[in-house]
């Protein structure tokens, strides 16, 4: 028996995890006209019951995937209710705002009029090694928190990755970044000269030059990408 619990969360992002997650263990998926849901045997405890804390873990993760597959992604959330395969359902009532968002979904490609199967979706096979990769997990949950992200999160990941492959000259010969840009990174998040009360440090010798400044917004997209090709470069899953 696996249950599914409901998600809520922007169109959007709950599209983009369909697609992510769209075969495989964890599933997420539409139920017209109930909405979406996550389903996974990792929801439940060894008595075969729903563990709302397993669950949680388990959102964050998949969160962390729609951040590196999607830089517009927004993390979705639970809603406390499980659905079990016979109808039996436990509810709580949330909401939210409307906001109008859109994604192209993929379509079928035909050649000579037979269809291509599609690849796989990545999103089980990013969680499957985040089961076998504590740094692949941690940059998962550093990603897929609820909230936006902020310099301290950010370099949290940057830190993650860089750990990861060897150092940041390692990075630049991946061809993920430039050195450049990393420095603009570090500076911007470190340094109150450029980012103000929001920078990992209160003082910081010297005047920030312009091109040593990047915004909090194009470091939350730079983070994502090193996350996701870091996570591609990983051939052994």
């Amino acid at each position: 028996m696996t249950w599914k619990a409901w998600l809520d969360g922007h169109a959007y992002d709950l599209e983009t995890l369909g697609e992510l997650f769209r075969a495989g263990d964890p599933l997420v998926a539409e139920d017209i006209p109930d909405g979406y849901y996550l389903k996974s045997s990792a929801m439940q405890d060894s008595n075969g019951q729903p563990d709302h804390n397993a669950a949680e873990a388990l959102v964050r993760r998949v969160n962390g995937v729609g951040r590196v597959a999607d830089e517009d992604f927004r993390p979705v959330h639970l809603v406390g209710r499980y659905t079990t395969p016979d109808g039996k359902t436990s509810v709580v009532v949330s909401g939210d705002t409307a906001e109008v968002r859109s994604r192209a979904r993929v379509g079928t490609v035909l050649i000579d009029g037979v269809p291509v199967p599609q690849p796989p979706p990545k999103g089980p096979r990013y969680v499957a090694l985040a089961a076998q990769h504590p740094d692949v997990a941690d940059a998962l949950r550093v990603l897929g928190q609820p909230g936006p992200l902020d310099w301290y999160d950010i370099y949290k990941a940057w830190e993650i990755v860089e750990h990861a492959v060897g150092g940041w000259r390692q990075v630049v010969a991946q061809g993920w970044t430039t050195r450049v840009d990393i420095e603009r990174l570090t500076a911007s998040a470190n340094h109150p000269g450029i980012s103000g009360d929001e920078a990992r440090h209160a003082r910081q010798p010297g005047a920030p030059g312009p091109n040593r400044i990047m915004t909090l917004r194009e470091a939350d997209g730079l983070v994502r990408r090193l996350v996701a090709n870091w996570i591609e470069s990983q051939h052994s899953y």
